[in-house]
This record gives C-alpha cells, sequence and structure tokens, in this order.
C-alpha cells in the first residue's frame, strides 16, 4: 500500500491531476498519516503509480510547497514540512500560545524559569512618570539614541569591550535588528557574509532578506574552524563574519581562547568585519576575552535584553569604533528613525538595577540545575554545553530529527529540528534543539524531558501507507 492508493482506488481508470494529487496530499497530511519529515515518493515513480505524467506530479508536489505543507531538497526530494528560508524563525505557536494549550515548550529560547515582569513593569512606571514630567522627549531623538542612554548601555557592554564610550554605541530593536543593520552597513555592496554552518536562524532570515549571500562554514568541537573560514574566503567576496563566541545558537558550544585567537588572526588576513553576538554572554560572566577585546578595530559587538531580562523590553545594542557604529546609524536611520525613547529609558534603568545581575546569578543557578537534569536522563550530551540553557540533542539512528520532532509534539513538546539553523538544509544533522529555560516550572520541565528520554528509548512509528 502507498501514499496514492487511495486515488487509483477510487478512479482506477481515469488519470490523476495534479488537483486530485494535491487535495489528497493535503488531507494525509492534515490527518497526521503522512507526517512531518516524511519523504514523498519521487516525481516519476509517483507519475507510473498515478497513471499521469510527471509535470502533473510536480505541479501538485509545487502547490504543497507553495502552501508551506511540504519543501524541496536539492538532491533528496521533497519532504512533508515547512521550511521557508524567509522565516528568521522555526514556525509554530508563540510561547504563550504553547503555554496556554499545556504544551511544555522547549522550542523557543526564552528564559521564564524568573519573572523579569516586576522588574520590566517598574522600569516601564518610572519610564511613564519621566514622561509626564517633561524628562523624555515625546518626539524625535538621534537614530543612534539619546546620551544618557547610550551611556548606560556602554557601562554594560564594557563587560565584553572594556573603555566603551556612549559615542561608540547605537541603539537598536532588538539584537536582531543590531544584525541585521550590521549586514546591511558592511556586506550589502558586493560583499558577502560568512557564519557557522549551523547558526541562530536570525542570521539565515536576515541575510535571506537583504539578499546578502551567506556562505557556511565548518565547525568542530571548539565551534568554527579558522581553516574552514580561511578557505571561504579564498572561493567567495566574504566581507563579514558572524560569531557567537559564548553559548553558540543552536549547539551550545562556547569556544577556547586559542579558537578565538586564531578566528581572530584570520578575519585579520581577511579584513573582514567581525559581528560578535554576545545575547547569550550574561551566562558566561568568566568567559575568554571575546572579538571585541582580541581585534577591537574591526569588531561590532551586537546584545540586547531579550534574553537577559526580556522580549517585551525590545531594546538591543550595537557597538564599535566610531566609524563603523556610524554605519550601522545610518541603516537605522534608513529603516526606523530611532528606538522609542521611552523603552530606551526603561532598558537605561534596568541596565543600572542590582536586579539585573542578581536575575543572571539566579539563571545561571537554575540553567545548573535543569542541565544536571537534562544530563541524566537524555544520552550523548556534553555536560559543559548545557551551561547556556542549549542542549543540542543528537537523535538515534533509526529517527529523522523531523520525525522526531513530530512525535515529540504529539506528546505534546515542542522541539526545533536541526532544519531550521542550516545554511544548507539538505546538510542538516539528525538533532533537535532544546531549550531549558523556556519552561517556568521545574516540575513541567522535568515532565518533558521525561517524556522525551521515553521517546529517545522506542522505535518510531512505521505508517502502513508509506512507499
Amino acid at each position: 500500500m502507498t501514499i496514492f492508493s487511495q486515488i487509483t482506488a477510487d478512479a482506477p481508470a481515469r488519470p490523476a491531476t495534479a488537483r486530485s494529487i494535491e487535495t489528497h496530499l493535503r488531507a494525509e497530511i492534515a490527518e497526521g498519516r503522512v507526517p512531518a519529515g516524511t519523504r514523498l515518493p519521487p516525481i516519476r515513480e509517483a507519475a507510473w503509480q498515478l497513471g499521469c505524467a510527471p509535470a502533473t506530479v510536480a505541479r501538485a508536489y509545487r502547490s504543497l510547497v507553495v502552501a508551506g505543507l511540504a519543501h524541496g531538497e536539492v538532491g533528496r526530494g521533497t519532504f512533508v514540512g515547512a521550511t521557508d528560508r524567509r522565516v528568521s524563525f522555526p514556525p509554530g505557536a508563540s510561547a504563550q500560545t504553547a503555554a496556554d494549550a499545556g504544551v511544555i515548550d522547549f522550542a523557543v529560547n526564552g528564559f521564564q524559569m524568573h519573572d523579569a515582569a516586576p522588574l520590566v513593569s517598574a522600569a516601564l512606571e518610572r519610564a511613564t512618570a519621566r514622561l509626564s514630567a517633561g524628562a523624555i522627549p515625546a518626539g524625535y531623538t538621534a537614530s543612534a539614541g539619546r546620551a544618557e542612554d547610550r551611556e548606560a548601555a556602554a557601562a554594560y557592554l564594557a563587560q565584553w569591550r572594556p573603555g566603551l564610550d556612549a559615542r561608540e554605541v547605537v541603539l537598536t530593536h532588538g539584537a536582531q535588528s543590531a544584525l541585521s543593520a550590521a549586514f546591511q552597513a558592511f556586506a550589502a555592496r558586493g560583499g558577502a557574509i560568512a557564519c557557522d554552518a549551523v547558526t541562530y536562524p536570525g542570521v539565515i532570515g536576515a541575510a535571506v532578506a537583504l539578499g546578502i549571500p551567506l556562505h557556511p562554514v565548518a565547525g568542530d568541537e571548539e565551534g568554527m574552524r579558522p581553516d574552514a573560514l580561511e578557505a571561504v574566503c579564498r572561493r567567495h567576496p566574504v566581507s563579514l563574519v558572524v560569531v557567537m563566541p559564548d553559548v553558540q545558537n543552536p549547539t551550545g558550544i562556547s569556544m577556547t581562547q586559542a579558537r578565538r585567537a586564531d578566528l581572530a588572526s584570520v578575519a585579520a588576513r581577511q579584513g573582514l568585519t567581525i559581528v560578535e553576538d554576545q545575547i547569550y554572554g550574561f551566562l558566561m560572566p568568566d568567559a575568554p576575552a571575546g572579538f571585541s577585546r582580541l581585534v577591537p578595530g574591526r569588531t561590532v559587538l551586537v546584545s540586547g535584553l531579550s534574553k537577559s531580562v526580556a522580549p517585551v523590553l525590545r531594546v538591543g545594542f550595537a557597538a564599535g569604533p566610531v566609524e563603523r557604529v556610524r554605519h550601522i546609524e545610518a541603516v537605522l536611520n534608513a529603516t526606523s528613525l530611532m528606538v522609542s525613547p521611552l523603552l530606551a529609558d526603561a532598558a537605561s534603568w534596568v541596565l543600572e538595577q542590582p536586579e539585573l545581575s542578581e536575575r543572571a546569578a539566579l539563571l545561571r543557578a537554575g540553567i545548573a540545575r535543569r542541565a544536571n537534569y537534562c544530563h541524566a536522563r537524555l544520552p550523548g550530551l556534553d555536560r559543559e554545553r548545557l551551561a547556556g540553557g542549549i542542549a543540542w540533542l543528537p537523535v538515534p539512528d533509526s529517527w529523522t530529527a523531523d520525525g522526531f520532532a513530530a512525535e515529540a509534539a504529539s506528546l505534546g513538546v515542542r522541539v526545533s529540528p536541526a532544519r531550521h539553523f542550516c545554511v544548507e538544509p539538505r546538510s542538516a544533522p539528525q538533532a533537535v534543539r532544546l531549550c531549558l529555560a523556556n519552561v517556568a516550572q521545574d516540575a513541567r520541565y522535568e515532565e518533558g524531558i521525561d517524556r522525551l528520554a521515553a521517546l529517545l528509548a522506542q522505535a518510531p512509528r512505521t505508517s502502513s501507507i508509506m512507499p
């Protein structure tokens, strides 16, 4: 019995049409009989089964791809499940929607273990009062942000870039906005971007949206390989490299000091602008010196408050030499004019509160407890890599990453399959990402890990309709 048996049984003497094939497959997908990750039969094989032309099957498959129900991978075929390269983040319900539905959500990399609402509420109440008193302008301000807000940001970012001056900081609408602005400023004029082959989806989404070529760089247990970066630069006109030295998303790798130094040397030889993403740096206070210290003249530091505080406080930062951040400021002026002074003032106040460092300490301690539980229950994980709250979990050979994610979802647990993080999805490893800090309650977190552990111990279910 095959995926198309029902079509041939219903109309044995009549060739299938593209509409009938598409309608049938939509129903099979909707009913869960053809799960995510299933490889659809090759076009010629399907055409032979259905007694129609290969072009008819191709049209049906293409309609599924356009509808977001399937995706094609060069040299491999068409698979159930969407992979829209324009989308920066794994598809699915928001974290709040998932929580409301009773889903244990490990797919979103949020930090819900300790509620940030009281801190953010106090900051916004104070900022609103200052707005009423005229201390915050209600009109337009400089694209880089007010001087006092840039000073507060400079003091916070000095942990990665000592001696930072307020003139060297630009406020942005979150770290994602800072990344996108840096791409436009330094890679949009005929240059390309180099990044980890398995990387944060926002890097992929921004590059694709801007039409900038993105070239994957191979890595190893220490992160991006210097020889691989040099090889990519020899083959392509790369002008910018994106690095996450502390808690690389999605693998959780933190680079050694030697690896950072070697990559910095390659960047200097190749004349690259380095974008150093330190959105998770607050989790690694004792990390080796990053690129902003090693090669400050060619490094743009990017960070924000969506992880250390909460996504609702949507303020980010780009910092570097004045001549570089002025280019970023120009991009922001052209695309968004400015960050709201109200939000910026709230962010500045938060940055100055002792509660911020206390929250970071609580998150580090909570992640350590959860990492111990995760390491004990799920085989194949490096305990040190879990310190940043990310688990990059290989699935057994009997599973595919998409199949495992689909089965986990049926058990009420959301995880992210590897292809969402790959510059070249066809070469995606069979692994899934888990975010350990996104579930608020420890008991629910442990319940989710236990469900995944039980699933890993099972063989994948096979369907009677698979060809």
